[in-house]
């Protein structure tokens, strides 16, 4: 009996001091879940792909970021940078907006957002080149409360569902026509609404409103541009297509 009690007493006692030592620790610091950086409230994901490479055709992550050839379908992110040397490639949104490069020519991805309110926020630079924007019209995309930007120089062109322009520019000059639906240009000088079947050409050197004169003289990527379109509200349109 003394044996047994012995041992019972030993036994009480190491519980009673680990029980001791695990209170008198310094609790431990939980690992918090990560949780990526969300400034403004916003979230910023991958809306934007290439639908289209063709040719000599390089994407970067950013401006000064090492250039690489691209496949087609590779994700295009906020703060990319596309340019083109002897090729073409198209970029397409998430709300089936789309842009198309021609050769020689460089755009920039400054802004590709997702609001907390659902709603999309695409801003695109252009930098040099030919440079084609062509947004669904609303009967076919609902894009309500999105906003769409192409900025080029000081100046930011806003489009309106069914939206098609060119922008032809280099250092010094900006060449732009409304090929379809409507739009507005806004800059130093003022803001205007950009008419079809005329050219508005933007001195980059200066913050003086645009020449406007009522002619549009073709450009050699027209019927790619035009096809693209065409191609794009088809599929979009086509029943066949939401079975995919």
């Amino acid at each position: 009996m003394r044996a047994i009690a012995c041992i019972a007493f030993t036994l009480i006692s190491a519980f009673t001091w680990n029980a001791w030592a695990f209170q008198s620790a310094s609790p431990s610091i939980a690992r918090q879940p990560y949780k990526p950086a969300q400034p403004h409230g916003n979230t910023k994901i991958a809306i934007a792909w290439l639908s289209e490479v063709s040719g000599e055709v390089e994407l970067a992550s950013g401006f000064g970021k090492e250039f690489q050839r691209p496949l087609n379908h590779t994700a295009v992110i906020q703060g990319s940078v596309i340019r083109t040397g002897m090729g073409r490639a198209e970029v397409e949104l998430e709300d089936q907006t789309t842009i198309r490069l021609g050769p020689g020519s460089v755009i920039a991805f400054p802004r590709l957002e997702l609001l907390p309110s659902g709603t999309k926020a695409f801003t695109v630079r252009g930098v040099r080149g030919t440079i084609y924007v062509s947004l669904m019209p609303d009967y076919i995309i609902d894009t309500k409360g999105n906003d769409f930007a192409l900025a080029f120089g000081t100046q930011q062109v806003s489009l309106k569902p069914s939206g098609h322009l060119r922008l032809e520019m280099d250092r010094k000059e900006a060449r732009l026509v409304m090929r379809d639906g409507k739009g507005q240009v806004s800059g130093s000088f003022g803001s205007m609404e950009l008419a079809k079947k005329r050219t508005f050409t933007f001195n980059l050197m200066e913050s003086s409103p645009p020449d406007v004169v009522k002619k549009v003289n073709a450009n050699p990527m027209d019927k790619w541009d035009r096809a693209a379109v065409a191609f794009h509200t088809h599929e979009i349109a086509s029943p066949s297509s939401w079975l995919r």
